[in-house]
């Protein structure tokens, strides 16, 4: 099967195809995918950029505008770019390539994250067969955050062989808008920092907008930045792993800010969970009403997780979700 399954990942870790400056922990081994860690290593830079055939530390010098330490908590202000070294390294095989995306936590935090590789030509992929560090690029858009080594906001999915587009099938996701009710949570723009190793400890009030709607619609606005729920329920299989993936513009005039991955087992000791969907208005206002299509959800066939799939088993944050802010909130 194309995705690599929790023990398949496991096994990369005994080749040492996966390696680390710390001692890597059974918390960060998913059902489907691995959570990368910051190491101390941090830059605050002039600008994103792609390396191609560029040294990376060659890029920080020309970009670097301070170095940060991230042993201690470190404020990483809103809409600055930083670039942080990872702890874990890759040595892939020549048949096995890897993926990131956001953590679910990172995206309803809008912390705007990306990897880069050593002589990487587009962000979040890892080629077949690349030996080297990883970096993360960490833009935090709605709130200021505070941070420190060892802290995961990205993960990694392993894929073996080329047909890793193979999909076994694929559903439509709009968004669900009830009129009267709390429908979605729009960021305040004036607030304090979030420290995101602090679980349960804010109040939503004091970063969060609610929006209840008096129609089955309301409108999103430039630059803003907006938390709703799925219409649909969601139920992967222990035998699958799926990929929320963003319509194109003709859409609609937003993007759904961050692509989703749904581990083995997500809803699936009920009859379903909704996703929490980001969206963002792009230079204009838009009206989005109560069905309105934003996504596909594609499924993909994995090895059966038999043990610890997503769930309440292993602690996982979101899995019995609605419409369902980031951990950090009360």
């Amino acid at each position: 099967m194309p995705y690599l399954n929790r023990d398949q990942i496991l096994s990369l870790i005994k080749k040492n195809n996966i390696i680390s400056k710390k001692t890597l922990i059974n918390h960060q081994i998913q059902p489907a995918s691995f959570d990368l860690t910051l190491s101390e290593k941090c830059y605050r830079i002039k600008a994103s950029f792609i390396p191609n055939n560029i040294k990376i530390s060659k890029v920080i010098k020309e970009l670097s505008l301070t170095t940060i330490n991230l042993n201690q908590n470190v404020l990483l202000e809103k809409n600055c770019i930083y670039l942080c070294e990872l702890n874990e390294q890759l040595n892939l095989p020549d048949d096995i390539m890897g993926k990131s995306n956001p953590k679910s936590t990172t995206g309803r935090l809008d912390i705007f994250t990306r990897i880069i590789t050593e002589k990487g030509r587009e962000y979040d992929y890892v080629n077949y067969n690349y030996k080297g560090k990883l970096y993360l690029e960490i833009i935090p858009q709605s709130f200021s955050i505070i941070l420190k080594k060892n802290t995961s906001l990205n993960q990694m999915r392993f894929y073996r062989g080329s047909n890793i587009e193979k999909k076994i099938k694929k559903i439509n996701i709009s968004v669900s808008i009830k009129k009267n009710q709390i429908t979605a949570y729009k960021a305040k723009k004036i607030t304090s920092a979030i420290d995101v190793n602090k679980i349960a400890f804010y109040k939503s009030d004091k970063y969060w907008e609610k929006i209840i709607p008096e129609d089955n619609y309301f409108i999103i606005e430039r630059d803003e930045f907006y938390i709703l729920r799925s219409k649909e329920s969601i139920k992967i299989k222990n035998d699958q792993a799926a990929e929320l993936e963003p319509f194109k513009d003709s859409f609609g005039n937003f993007r759904v800010h961050y692509a989703g991955f749904f581990d083995p087992g997500f809803g699936n000791n009920r009859l379903g969970t909704p996703a929490v969907l980001e969206l963002r208005a792009y230079d204009t206002p838009f009206i989005i009403r109560d069905g309105q299509l934003v996504g596909q959800l594609n499924y993909y066939e994995i090895d059966e997780v038999k043990s610890e799939s997503y769930g309440s088993a292993i602690k996982s944050n979101y899995f019995n979700q609605n419409l369902k802010l980031a951990k950090q909130f009360k």
